[in-house]
């Protein structure tokens, strides 16, 4: 009898346990609790410069600023996954394997079957990329000239109806010359769209087209770029994610996106857009007997192997000495601090000189402890490198050199060899930040040999100015003495 009763006692259990996992197996999955569940929201990126890249070591753009945000909203970790391109990027998306696609999205309606969008991040409009010298005011001053765009951009519906609405003729490679038509370039499909701004830029190519916020964003910025002439409707650009029945991160993600912090990173991001760094560019001029304002905080808080002189020449590479500075990717002060860095450094205010010098002196050290092994000018211009592009973008370039048999130890290039300022520069090209070697993508690359050269240069220049002052018997402040006429 008791073995009849454990029999039976066993054999509801089992029927009990089987309902309860046939139960479970019909209750849908929901991916929010999956992501806290597992501690970490997975991302699918470009890193290519535009929504997403890294910037000084830290992600960043406004696309990567919202998630990070979203991620700590919801107190997990955050995973950016890199791809090399929009179809790859859809299809980890639309297959469940990342939660959400980050990678500066048109919200389309062909788009709209295969993947869900959310609320939208902001619009966007197309316009066309031109030199200032003579830029054309309307599109028919196109005609006879020749605009580079790819050949399965959604710019080139735009230009073919706009040329029919004006009954303005177009041509194609392969076609005859007409001199009265707008002739169309296709771009290498390799080619990005950051690589174009840069070829009209610098007067490989005269016209593109591009959306506004690339081209005005932080890596897309040139001061020598026009772009008021504007192309078809605003587009709207959102993050893409599965489509499915499950809506749970999608409801909790549109519900976010309308909070006050994130709409603060968006107002801060729109407001950044239409910013120019007035007078950035223009020379400091050195006062008598200093060498800038700010000598005694460069001597308080310098640490070797970088002394004071070292220390002005950098600020006045990043700042242009202006305590006040904020740059187009929202770094501060005059040491042009990233306020993660800042945060990490120990600095309370950014703007404030004093401890913005310190913080940068400090981030040098730490950047410096990577490369002190090397000779010392190398070790010192790989911490320039460094502190300008961040750690991961140098040693990728490390990497290219190495696979292209040059040394990667080797920061400056010489007749005889190419040194690493070669290879980072490379990291502007997609064909490059594509490619298995490269793990943090996008890298404004050319900024980043110019900077290290350019604080070079300065140190050089700064250290014969003092020897001069000095031959002269003109009183340089010490340590005790502030500069004349600067209250500190």
């Amino acid at each position: 009898m008791k073995s009849f009763n454990k029999s039976w006692i066993f054999l509801l259990s089992a029927m009990i346990l089987s309902g309860v996992i046939i139960y479970a197996c019909k209750i849908p999955k929901n991916r929010l609790n999956s992501i806290l569940a597992i501690d970490t929201l997975t991302v699918a990126t470009r890193m290519d410069g535009v929504g997403c890249y890294y910037h000084r070591g830290q992600p960043a753009g406004l696309e990567c600023d919202l998630l990070q945000a979203y991620a700590e909203h919801l107190g997990v970790n955050i995973e950016f996954k890199k791809a090399s391109s929009i179809n790859k990027i859809l299809t980890l998306v639309k297959e469940g394997n990342v939660d959400i696609a980050a990678a500066d999205l048109t919200h389309t309606r062909k788009r709209e079957k295969q993947i869900t969008f959310s609320h939208t991040l902001f619009e966007t409009r197309e316009v066309l990329v031109q030199r200032k010298k003579k830029a054309v005011a309307v599109f028919k001053d196109l005609k006879g000239k020749t605009l580079t765009i790819h050949q399965d951009s959604v710019y080139l519906d735009e230009i073919e109806e706009k040329a029919l609405s004006q009954e303005i003729p177009l041509t194609y490679p392969g076609n005859s010359k007409n001199m009265k038509a707008i002739r169309i370039g296709f771009a290498d499909k390799a080619v990005s769209i950051l690589e174009l701004i840069d070829a009209v830029s610098m007067g490989e190519i005269d016209f593109t087209i591009a959306d506004e916020h690339i081209v005005n964003g932080s890596n897309g910025y040139r001061n020598n770029l026009d772009t008021s002439l504007v192309f078809g409707e605003n587009r709207k650009v959102a993050f893409a994610l599965t489509k499915d029945n499950d809506t749970s991160l999608l409801d909790d993600l549109n519900s976010w996106l309308k909070s006050a912090e994130a709409q603060t990173i968006l107002q801060k991001f729109l407001s950044q857009l239409n910013k120019l760094r007035i007078g950035y560019q223009q020379e400091y001029i050195l006062p008598n007997n200093t060498l800038s304002p700010w000598d005694k905080l460069f001597k308080r808080y310098a640490i070797e192997p970088f002394d004071w002189v070292w220390l002005a020449a950098q600020a006045s590479t990043e700042s242009n000495f202006r305590p006040n500075a904020i740059s187009r990717a929202g770094a501060q002060g005059l040491m042009q601090l990233m306020p993660e860095t800042a945060n990490e450094m120990g600095v309370k205010d950014n703007f404030n000189p004093a401890q913005n010098i310190q913080g940068g002196s400090k981030y040098n050290l730490n950047q410096y402890q990577r490369w002190m092994n090397l000779p010392k000018r190398d070790a010192m211009a790989f911490t320039f490198a460094s502190y300008n592009a961040g750690a991961g973008h140098v040693l990728d370039a490390r990497r290219l050199a190495l696979q292209d048999g040059m040394n990667p130890n080797q920061w400056f290039s010489t007749t005889n060899s190419k040194g690493v300022e070669d290879y980072i520069v490379l990291l502007q090209k997609a064909e490059f930040y594509n490619s298995p070697e490269v793990k943090y993508g996008y890298c404004r690359g050319t900024e980043t040999r110019h900077y290290v050269r350019k604080i070079f240069q300065r140190e050089a220049d700064y250290r014969s100015r003092l020897e001069s002052l000095k031959k002269n018997s003109e009183a340089i402040p010490d340590d005790n003495t502030s500069p004349r006429n600067h209250t500190i």
